[in-house]
């Protein structure tokens, strides 16, 4: 994790209660959250597909993504998240990057979804790791 990120995170955490509000920035979320909308986010200590997380990214912005689910690799644990507008998943984030989820109910069907996304994701990367 960048200084970048580890600033961002700690000035967060510093500024903000247990449960805090967001607002939202751009549609790649939308219809699930709009842009200009706030919303609650809380720290958790588990985090289930479909849960929208609040994280930094490599670069210090701060995103609010769906979980698709976790995968190991060498380095740990990572969590693998996708915009509900994005073509494609996010970069893997490691845990210390995220900062809570969004206390909004998650209908059965996104949770699904996003379950379904990372059988894709893990398909794909079988595939690739199998023509090497």
């Amino acid at each position: 994790m960048t200084t970048h990120q580890q600033d961002t995170i700690r000035k967060l955490q510093c500024l903000a209660p247990a449960s805090f509000q967001i607002r939202i920035d751009g549609q790649c979320m939308a219809p699930a959250l709009e842009d200009g909308k706030r919303v609650p986010v809380r720290a958790s200590s588990q985090y289930w597909p479909g849960d929208i997380i609040v994280f930094v990214d490599d670069f210090g912005q701060v995103l609010a993504h769906r979980l698709l689910g976790v995968y190991l690799n060498k380095e740990g644990v990572y969590y693998l998240t996708q915009a509900d507008n994005a073509q494609g998943a996010d970069k893997g984030i490691a845990r210390q990057q995220i900062i809570g989820k969004i206390m909004l109910p998650v209908p059965p069907t996104k949770r699904l979804h996003s379950i379904g996304r990372l059988l894709k994701f893990s398909g794909k990367w079988i595939i690739a790791r199998a023509i090497r």
